[in-house]
């Protein structure tokens, strides 16, 4: 004789105690066996192909299934709340489409204007000038961002190279016309000479942790009667300040919890010498801030956000300040699954120079970079926004990085094998994929 009770019977009490004994044994029953169903099922698909190995890269760490990148833009349809926030798997490796390097960016100071460009030499510390210098307290050596004085995007450092000069060219920096600050140059190069004339600060603290190495650049290329770089940063800063440049101790990158053994050096960067970024991630960055912005149920507000400014969800992504920016692969997201790739030239390499540019054009990707308000900063204005993009990143962004789970990402870091050339054009093929919840 069949047994059938409703759950509605069942919770409210309505079945005698020998019935209701049954019913609760049958229904443990029943959820036990669907529970042994369900691992079975779990196993059987968490297992490789021996043809294709698989790999599934959990966006909370969780078991959801996998699903491939097409069912995932599909998700992204409706509504603020996307699947990067919910219980889902991407199966990796995907298809991706044709992957190139869209942009080049080179930031000369640290948290200052950055500069848009073609191609860009680099080394295993990073692309060449790339956060050579910064601005520190005269008094305390620490470093100082954009993060406190946001005003600091507003200056413009240019990098002018010159074979025929000494110092093989000059670094022109110049202010907003109301600052009343003259534009200043200093050698891109210094000599040994001259960099025997110039202070050595060997605590640059930055963070409150890492002690860089430093020169303060103590005469500029202005000639007899011009002021000194410290004293026109000073007077923007409106207290004593002096631009550094990178010393030569070796500065050490922090390890990750993928290579905890990591032994790479860089510049005045925040960490590492890259930082990478695609523009499939921006865009799903604006999609989200443009849908928080039209949103007023208050269940989807965000505090601060100036919904008209937003409504279009128009984040440059000169906010992230990253070195190389990619595009092509159709899916948001898709660096934080590159463990290795490599960028090859777009018009192709002889068979020589293919084999030993191997190494040297192939990034590791070491770690997402977890946000903190700087890109909430605009460069155009060096105004601090309320909200974006750092409160709505909060939203979905968030437990990416094993380390540093409260923080948002956007962006990956990255480390490179040697010196070479990138350039805007060049095609990036994957090498390697990240497990687990990517790098």
């Amino acid at each position: 004789m069949a047994v059938s009770y409703s759950l509605h019977e069942l919770w409210h009490g309505r079945l005698g105690s020998t019935d209701t004994s049954l019913a609760w044994t049958a229904s443990v029953l029943v959820l036990s066996l669907a529970g042994l169903l369900w691992s079975l099922a779990r196993r059987s698909s968490g297992r490789a192909s021996p043809l294709q190995p698989t790999k599934t890269v959990g966006t909370n760490g969780s078991s959801a299934a996998a699903c491939p990148p097409e069912q995932l833009k599909d998700d992204l349809k409706g509504g603020v709340v996307n699947s990067y926030a919910l219980e889902r798997e991407l199966t990796v490796p995907f298809e991706l489409g044709d992957v190139r390097v869209a942009k080049i960016l080179m930031h000369p100071i640290k948290s200052c204007r950055g500069t848009s460009l073609q191609e860009a030499r680099y080394t295993p510390e990073g692309l060449e000038n790339d956060r050579k210098w910064c601005i520190v307290e005269a008094e305390t050596h620490t470093i100082i961002t954009a993060r406190e004085v946001a005003k600091m995007v507003l200056i413009t450092p240019r990098v002018e190279a010159d074979a025929t000069s000494p110092h093989g060219g000059k670094l022109v920096i110049s202010f907003p016309e109301d600052s009343d600050c003259e534009t200043f140059s200093v050698p891109l190069y210094p000599t040994e000479e001259l960099l025997a004339d110039w202070p050595i600060i060997e605590d640059c603290t930055m963070f409150g942790k890492y002690l860089v190495e430093g020169y303060v650049v103590s005469s500029g290329l202005g000639g007899p009667g011009a002021r000194t770089p410290s004293e026109i940063l000073s007077d923007y800063f409106g207290r004593a300040v002096h631009l550094a440049m990178k010393g030569l101790r070796a500065r050490e990158c922090p390890p990750t919890d993928a290579f905890p053994e990591l032994r790479e050096t860089a510049m005045f960067q925040d960490g590492y010498p890259f930082l990478v970024a695609s523009q499939e991630s921006l865009g799903e960055v604006r999609r989200v801030v443009s849908a928080y912005a039209q949103d007023e149920s208050a269940q989807e507000h965000i505090g601060g956000i100036d919904r008209k400014r937003w409504r279009d969800g128009g984040v440059e992504i000169e906010r992230f300040r990253p070195n190389i920016v990619f595009k092509g692969s159709g899916v948001p997201f898709a660096e934080d699954m590159w463990r290795r790739i490599r960028i090859h030239p777009a018009g192709g390499l002889d068979e020589q120079d293919a084999v030993s540019d191997k190494e040297t054009r192939t990034f590791t990707l070491v770690s997402k970079c977890t946000r903190c308000l700087l890109p909430n900063v605009d460069t155009t204005t060096g105004t601090r926004d309320a909200a974006v993009p750092y409160k709505v990143l909060l939203k979905f962004r968030r437990n990416k990085d094993p380390a540093r789970k409260h923080k948002p990402c956007f962006g990956c870091n990255a480390i490179v094998g040697g010196e070479g050339v990138v350039r805007v054009g060049d095609r990036v093929e994957v090498l390697e994929w990240a497990g687990g919840v990517g790098v």
